[in-house]
C-alpha cells in the first residue's frame, strides 16, 4: 500500500509540478526547460532512467519483473531516439514526463516508478554530466586526430624553409615542419587540459536524500556501475549544484580556440599576395562577387573569427554562475545552453581544420627566396658589432647598408671578403665568419650542404616520430567507460 501511495505522489508531482497547483503552461515551462537542452540531454535521460530502473529491480525496491519490463521499453525508446525520432511533445512538462508518457503505453500505471528515488535537479545534474563526459571524449578524440594531421604535414614539409618574423621583420629561418610541430605541441597541451576535466567527470552526482515512505534508499554504487562512474559525490548540495566542470570546459575550449585562431591568422597572412607562401586548393576556393578572379580565404576567416563565439559563451557561463548561493536555483541550468554552443563550435572548428590543412600547397620557391641567409647573417653581424662595443643603432645602420650591398650583388655575407666587411665597420675582423656560419646552418639547403641538410631533416623526423608515440599513448586513454546497459 505504501508503494502504491508513493507512485501516486510521484505521478501527481509529474502532472502538477513539485509544489502542486495547476499544470504548467507550455510557454511558462520554456522559462525553465530549454527545448535545446531537452533534445541534447534526451539520450542521457533515457540512459540514466534505464540504470535507475534496473537498480530499483535489483534492490527489490519495485517488482523485478516490472523493472525488467520498463527497462526493455526504455531500450526501445533509446533505439528510436538514436534513429532520429523525436519523442518529445510540446505539452510534456519535462523530458522525464515524455518518457513516462511513452512507458504508459506499454506498462500502464507502473510507468510512474521512473520518478521514485529521484529529484528533477539531481536528474538534470546527472544527465548533464553524462553528456559532458561523452562530449569531452569525442572532443579529445578529435584533438588527437588533429595532432596526427599536423604531424603528417610536418613530415611532408621537413625540407622546406620558412622565414620567421619579429615585429613583422624577418628573423631566423626555420623549416615549415617546425611550424606544424609548434602547433602540435599547443594542441597536445589542450588535450591534457581536457583529460583533467574528463577525470573529474567520473563521479556520480546522486545522493541518498530521496527515500520511500518505508525508509529505503537507492543503491548508488549499482547505478554508478551501470553508468560507468567510479566514485560518488557524497555531498548532497554539491551533487545538485556542481557546475565546475562546465566552467572548466569553457576555459579549456577558449584556450583551444585561441590556438586555432593563431594558426589561422598565420596561414591567412602567408596566403596573401604580399607573401604568397601558401595556396588553398579548389575545393576551398571562394570567389569574390565583385572581382571574379579574386579568391578569398573565407575558411581561414571563419577559423580565425569563430573563436569569439566561444569566448562569449565562456563569459556567459561565468556570469550565470557568479554570486549564486550554495542552495539550488534555476540559475544553475542557465549555463547549459552555452556549454552546448561551445561544444558545437569547437568540434566544428577542429573538424574543419582536419579537412582543410592537408589541402594547402606551399610555394617552395617563394619560401626559399624569403628565407635569404642575408637576413639571418645580418642579425648575427649586428650582435657581433655590439659585442665589440659598437653602439647598437650604429651597428644596425652599418649592417642595414651591408645587407643592401649583398642583395644588389646577389651574394651571401659568408662570401664577402674581409675588405668588404670593413667598408661598413672597422670593428669587423676575421671572427665574423665563424659568427655568421652558426646562423646560416639552418639554411644549408640554400648553400648546397647536403650532409648537414640531411641531418636537419633527420632530426625533424625524429621529433615527428616521438610526437606520434605521445599521441598514440594519449589515444589509449580515450577508452570509453565500461557500460553495462
Amino acid at each position: 500500500m505504501r508503494q502504491e501511495q508513493d507512485l501516486k505522489d510521484a505521478r501527481a508531482k509529474a502532472r502538477h509540478g513539485a509544489t502542486g497547483g495547476d499544470p504548467l503552461q507550455s510557454s511558462a515551462r520554456r522559462l525553465w526547460q530549454n527545448p535545446r537542452i531537452e533534445a541534447t540531454l534526451l539520450p542521457y535521460t533515457l540512459q540514466s532512467t534505464q540504470a535507475h530502473l534496473r537498480m530499483l529491480g535489483d534492490c527489490s525496491l519495485i517488482d523485478p519483473q516490472v523493472a525488467e519490463s520498463l527497462s526493455a521499453s526504455v531500450s526501445n525508446l533509446r533505439e528510436r531516439v538514436s534513429n532520429g525520432e523525436n519523442i518529445l511533445q510540446s505539452n510534456d512538462e519535462d523530458v522525464l514526463s515524455a518518457v513516462e508518457r511513452h512507458l504508459e503505453e506499454t506498462a500502464g500505471s507502473n510507468a510512474g516508478v521512473v520518478r521514485l528515488f529521484s529529484t528533477p535537479r539531481e536528474q538534470l545534474s546527472l544527465d548533464t554530466r553524462l553528456w559532458m563526459r561523452d562530449t569531452a571524449l569525442a572532443t579529445a578524440a578529435s584533438i588527437a586526430q588533429l595532432r596526427l594531421t599536423l604531424l603528417n604535414l610536418a613530415e611532408q614539409h621537413a625540407e622546406i624553409h620558412l622565414p620567421t618574423y619579429v615585429h613583422l621583420k624577418k628573423a631566423r629561418s626555420i623549416m615549415v615542419a617546425d611550424f606544424w610541430l609548434t602547433y602540435e605541441l599547443r594542441f597536445a597541451r589542450d588535450f591534457k587540459r581536457l583529460e583533467e576535466i574528463r577525470k573529474k567527470l567520473d563521479t556520480l552526482p546522486l545522493t541518498e536524500n530521496v527515500q520511500l515512505s518505508n525508509g529505503k534508499v537507492i543503491d548508488r554504487q549499482r547505478i554508478g556501475q551501470y553508468l560507468g562512474f567510479y566514485t560518488i559525490l557524497e555531498n548532497g548540495l554539491d551533487a545538485a549544484t556542481d557546475r565546475d566542470y562546465l566552467m572548466e570546459f569553457a576555459a579549456f575550449a577558449s584556450i583551444l580556440s585561441v590556438h586555432i585562431s593563431q594558426l589561422s591568422s598565420d596561414l591567412m597572412t602567408w596566403s596573401t599576395q604580399e607573401f604568397g607562401f601558401v595556396r588553398q586548393t579548389r575545393p576551398f576556393h571562394f570567389y569574390d562577387q565583385e572581382v571574379s578572379h579574386k579568391r578569398n580565404q573565407e575558411v581561414l576567416a571563419v577559423l580565425r573569427s569563430r573563436p569569439a563565439a566561444v569566448f562569449g559563451d565562456m563569459q556567459e557561463t561565468l556570469s550565470a554562475m557568479k554570486g549564486l548561493s550554495i542552495n539550488y536555483s534555476q540559475d544553475f541550468e542557465e549555463c547549459v545552453p552555452a556549454a552546448i554552443d561551445i561544444s558545437d563550435n569547437i568540434n566544428f572548428l577542429i573538424d574543419l581544420l582536419i579537412s582543410y590543412l592537408p589541402s594547402l600547397e606551399f610555394d617552395v620557391d617563394a619560401l626559399k627566396d624569403a628565407s635569404n641567409p642575408v637576413i639571418v647573417s645580418g642579425e648575427s653581424a649586428i650582435q657581433f658589432l655590439v659585442d665589440r662595443g659598437v653602439d647598437r643603432k650604429k651597428a644596425e645602420k652599418a649592417v642595414e647598408e651591408l645587407v643592401e650591398y649583398c642583395k644588389q650583388r646577389h651574394k651571401s655575407p659568408s662570401d664577402m671578403t674581409l675588405n668588404e666587411w670593413t667598408q661598413f665597420s672597422m670593428a669587423f675582423d676575421s671572427d665574423i665568419y665563424d659568427a655568421i656560419a652558426n646562423s646560416e646552418m639552418e639554411l644549408t639547403t640554400s648553400h648546397g650542404n647536403e650532409w648537414l641538410a640531411l641531418d636537419i631533416v633527420r632530426k625533424i623526423k625524429e621529433k615527428v616520430q616521438s610526437a606520434r608515440l605521445l599521441v598514440e599513448d594519449d589515444m589509449t586513454t580515450l577508452g570509453a567507460p565500461d557500460l553495462h546497459i
